[in-house]
């Protein structure tokens, strides 16, 4: 593992007490995958916090970002590796709509082993919803709370939360955007159901013509989940992934490999 923070590469990480992403949750946070040593995604994935960034008022360096990313790239000593860049607004005084101006960077990189992705998932609906004006569900802020809290739900039953939002509308899972495949048309709920648009699907909305598929992006309801040819989620990290159950019923299952395949394009 490697870890730099504020300029430097670091053993230990010492955080001021007064750390807005500490103490409030004040930041924000990019995951991206790494193979032999290249960021997949790259560009997409610094547009995104660069918006995050500006959206929520927090100071956003790009080609300092992409000069700390060079060096701790290369350093990659493994095949597959996730990258993680977390930016908070850094140590502050008191007060909620406080500006910082000692912003904390911090970039770490771990090996990540491809043989313990899942071949599909179990999802179970937990009660917790998304809501769509907040923040925290358009936004990828390091205040994850609800997705812990999802989690910890649903373990045991399933892999993983499926959460709707205040409508009753399908959103998201706790880690993942969400498709239904239904003949030749690819459904996902479009970007004001409180979902994060996450990268691996912005890239397989841009290819649905390649894919030979249509696309519909519009509020889901969780009943179109059951009549699905296939239900499958998507991130940075684990692509597609089909999804074997809903509330321990069986989904269609119908293959997404040519979709897989188009992902993995970006990643030889």
């Amino acid at each position: 593992m490697s870890v730099w923070c504020n300029g430097a590469f670091v053993d230990h990480l010492t955080l001021d007490l007064a750390e807005r992403g500490l103490m409030l949750g004040d930041g924000i946070f990019e995951t991206i995958a790494v193979r032999e040593g290249r960021a997949i995604w790259l560009d997409a994935h610094l547009a995104r916090m660069a918006r995050t960034a500006d959206a929520l008022g927090l100071a956003f360096d790009e080609h300092k970002l992409r000069g700390a990313l060079f060096s701790v790239l290369i350093k990659s000593a493994a095949p597959s590796e996730v990258l993680r860049i977390t930016l908070t607004r850094g140590p502050t005084g008191r007060g909620f709509a406080i500006n910082g101006d000692k912003p904390t960077l911090m970039i770490s990189l771990n090996p990540f082993d491809l043989s313990k992705l899942p071949a599909s998932v179990r999802l179970a609906t937990s009660t917790i919803r998304r809501n769509p004006s907040a923040p925290s569900s358009h936004f990828k802020t390091i205040s994850y709370i609800d997705g812990i809290a999802a989690a910890r739900e649903v373990a045991g039953r399933a892999d993983d939360a499926l959460l709707l939002n205040t409508e009753g509308h399908v959103a998201c899972t706790t880690i993942a955007n969400v498709f239904l495949l239904k003949d030749a048309t690819l459904i996902t709920p479009s970007d004001g159901q409180g979902i994060l648009p996450g990268i691996a699907r912005a890239v397989i909305m841009a290819g649905v013509a390649e894919l030979g598929l249509s696309l519909e992006l519009r509020p889901v309801q969780s009943a179109e989940l059951a009549t699905a040819d296939a239900v499958f989620v998507t991130n940075s990290l684990r692509l597609a992934t089909p999804v074997s159950s809903i509330d321990g019923k069986a989904c269609g299952m119908r293959a997404i490999d040519d979709i897989n395949a188009f992902l993995e394009r970006d990643f030889s």
